[in-house]
């Protein structure tokens, strides 16, 4: 059952996933890559390794589907800008608050600022996402 409905008000922040992304969920085989390796990534002029894009962005992915389960998965959309790079080894946090609501049809899409925060609190990930909850 979806925990955020059409009753609940702008402003609401949603649950935080958090999850520390390591060098080794990276790996392919033996090859060495900026995302699973800290030398490779200093070759390339980085501090150490990358965390791949798609997979810090799906902490938002499960915050929302967590939030509105199928209003999600049928009606979500989404809008994300990549500042910053998330480190490897280093955790990750997925927040979103309530910004506002439209009548769709039969529905209400419900808006929200979403972003992801690095360790040293910086935002490496911001945008919005939308999802469609019963009843306008």
């Amino acid at each position: 059952m979806a925990i955020i409905g059409k009753d609940t008000p702008v402003g609401t922040e949603l649950p935080v996933f958090a999850r520390r992304f390591r060098n080794e969920m990276f790996a392919m085989g033996d090859i060495k890559t900026i995302h699973n390796d800290d030398a490779a990534a200093q070759r390339e002029g980085l501090p150490r390794a990358v965390a791949v894009g798609p997979q810090v962005a799906a902490l938002i992915f499960r915050m929302m589907r967590c939030c509105f389960e199928e209003g999600w998965i049928v009606g979500g959309r989404v809008a994300l800008t990549f500042r910053r790079p998330v480190w490897s080894n280093d955790f990750a946090t997925a927040h979103g608050v309530i910004k506002g609501k439209e009548v769709e049809s039969d529905k209400v899409r419900v808006v929200c600022d979403v972003w992801v925060e690095r360790g040293d609190g910086e935002k490496a990930i911001v945008g919005t996402c939308s999802a469609l909850v019963p009843g306008a």
